[in-house]
């Protein structure tokens, strides 16, 4: 199929799963916008006004690394918000390390699980974590699932949250 039959086919597929779509940059890096998962509390907003972007390379050699970039952004949601973001790298990874992110985000890798904890996130603002992932020595196809909830509460336990999550998104590279 052309580039353009492929992108065309993306979309309506998006559009069908609601939002989820993945798009290739002239970088050869993909982003993809994650829906918002439920809130935990009746205070909580809802799912559209905030906006999750994941960018990632397309590709990777094999021992090399590749970077992850999570942009979570409020939109419209008033109120001091939190946002627990959870990754599950598979065993084609040999390292997770969190590389760069604001101070008040609360970050935790363990083995190949990532937890973070982003805080005080009012109307209008956005964050951005950027993990680096060290691809093994195998060929194949790496996928990493990402998942979002956001919540009111200050005090959320973010195990508890990790399994409230609904609709993780699954981003895919390719080892070579």
């Amino acid at each position: 199929m052309s580039p353009l039959t492929t992108r065309l086919g993306a979309v309506a597929l998006a559009m069908a799963l609601g939002g989820t779509l993945l798009v290739q940059t002239p970088a050869s890096a993909a982003r993809s916008a994650l829906p918002a998962a439920p809130a935990m509390s009746p205070a909580a907003a809802a799912p559209t006004d905030f906006k999750y972007v994941i960018s990632f390379p397309k590709h990777v050699r094999r021992g090399g690394s590749l970077v992850y970039t999570v942009k979570v952004s409020n939109r419209k949601a008033s109120g001091q918000h939190y946002v627990a973001l959870i990754g599950d790298f598979p065993n084609r990874f040999r390292k997770i390390k969190v590389i760069s992110k604001p101070r008040s985000v609360k970050c935790s890798v363990k083995r190949r699980d990532l937890s973070c904890w982003i805080t005080s996130l009012d109307k209008g603002d956005s964050t951005t974590v950027r993990i680096r992932a060290w691809a093994g020595s195998r060929r194949g196809v790496a996928t990493v699932r990402f998942g979002v909830i956001v919540t009111t509460d200050a005090k959320a336990d973010i195990g508890k949250l990790r399994k409230e999550i609904s609709r993780p998104v699954k981003v895919s590279t390719r080892i070579r």
